[in-house]
């Protein structure tokens, strides 16, 4: 379900369209890159499908019966051609339960809740909806804007991202805006009105990130941000803050078949129209060695916390992506959370296989949070459809419970 501010924008998007086409100069040399004319431009546009089945399986203490579901996620979008800088994104998602709808709780919000207690939650609520309805516009080529109900993934997706694990992803309604017309720099600014969550709420924000990156030839990139989180219902101001922080990350080839791999990043968040103090840290060590096909990497990731200050929270990101597939760590516990990780990645022709130790503890406090092994398969057929299987093992100690999960899943489209 999306709000009715998003459905307004839907009708308003064509409009707007057409006044801005008839608004912008166009000089002869921007005339001469138009692809088209205006009905050219949104009648040969370009169609998007994408048709993603998962079987999930969850066994977790605490609970005397499994958790099962089976889901269909269907994708289909169309984006039109460009004419005087100017593109239309229409894109709809349907979720659909194809089998044990009540053996799971799909945490859904609302009347999207299936009301399942007794159960593990996997929370793919069956839904119909628009997941992105934007404008594009790039008076110049240099200086992209987007408009409108859209998915935004920034960087790596740990403070924004679309949760793309998810059957149901995350959207926002936003404004973004982005400068690439200096070699090697680019700024980007994104305002957030309105978050869509993976659960099918939706939550009024006035949010706003904005970075500077500037890349040093074959080194790497470094890169300076700020994200002011500014939630609207009082439910959720325990949320906001304003997080400043910095990166450096690239990859170093030292042979044809030998690169490094390495990302070192800091950041510090406090809060704003919050009426919890928080004074928390965040840091990040990635560093990998690719020999051919196959990486070996260690990581080693800190979120603050501590009973006195806070924690350090990322309530837009893909969380699923850090800490664990077990996603026992999608809040930051009241200690805080270390957790260090090593990976191996192999390459095997069409095969993609990937295993992840992590070790789990306590930023303050001195608890132990456990351990999680998570491992996948992936193979990848000649007509590029993916089959899939996936495991998350969390063994418990001082937070959450004993769970282990599976996922089957195959995904097809263009």
């Amino acid at each position: 379900m999306r709000s009715n501010q998003t459905k307004r924008m839907i009708v308003i998007l064509p409009v707007a369209l057409s006044i801005a086409l008839g608004a912008i100069p166009v000089t002869a040399e921007e005339t001469e890159k138009t692809d088209g004319n205006l009905v050219e431009a949104i009648t040969k546009g370009t169609f998007k499908l994408n048709l993603r089945y998962r079987y999930e399986d969850v066994d977790q203490d605490g609970f005397d019966k499994r958790g099962q579901a089976s889901t269909l996620r269907t994708m289909a979008g169309y984006k039109t051609g460009t004419w005087k800088g100017l593109e239309v994104y229409l894109e709809f998602e349907d979720i659909r339960d194809l089998g044990f709808s009540n053996d799971h709780n799909n945490a859904g919000a609302g009347s999207l809740w299936n009301g399942v207690t007794d159960r593990p939650v996997i929370p793919d609520a069956p839904v119909t909806e628009v997941n992105q309805a934007y404008l594009g516009w790039s008076p110049i080529k240099t200086l992209p804007f987007r408009f409108g109900l859209q998915e935004v993934v920034i960087d790596n997706s740990r403070f924004i991202g679309n949760v793309g694990w998810r059957q149901n992803h995350q959207s926002f309604e936003a404004a973004r805006v982005a400068f690439n017309g200096v070699k090697n720099l680019k700024l980007d600014f994104s305002y957030i009105g309105r978050q869509h969550n993976v659960l099918g709420g939706s939550q009024p924000m006035s949010t706003s990130h904005l970075s500077a990156a500037y890349t040093f030839g074959k080194i790497g990139t470094v890169k300076a941000y700020g994200l002011l989180l500014d939630y609207e219902r009082e439910a959720l101001l325990g949320l906001n803050s304003t997080t400043y922080g910095a990166f450096f990350e690239g990859k170093a080839k030292l042979s044809d078949s030998l690169s490094l791999i390495y990302r070192l990043e800091y950041a510090h968040q406090t809060d704003t129209n919050n009426p919890n103090h928080i004074d928390a840290g965040y840091g990040r060590v990635d560093f990998g060695v690719k020999i051919s096909k196959v990486t070996l990497a260690a990581g080693y990731e800190v979120l603050g916390g501590s009973a006195e200050n806070g924690q350090f929270r990322t309530p837009l990101a893909t969380l699923h992506k850090f800490n664990g597939w077990a996603d026992k760590f999608l809040n930051t516990p009241t200690n805080g959370l270390q957790d260090l990780s090593l990976s191996v990645t192999a390459v095997l022709g069409k095969f993609k296989l990937l295993g992840i130790y992590h070790d789990f503890s306590a930023d303050t406090g001195g608890f132990d949070w456990g351990t999680e092994i998570d491992a996948a398969v992936i193979y990848t057929a000649p007509w590029k459809q993916q089959f899939a299987i996936k495991f998350a093992g969390y063994s418990a100690t001082d937070h959450a419970s004993d769970t282990d999960k599976v996922w089957i899943w195959t995904s097809w489209g263009f």
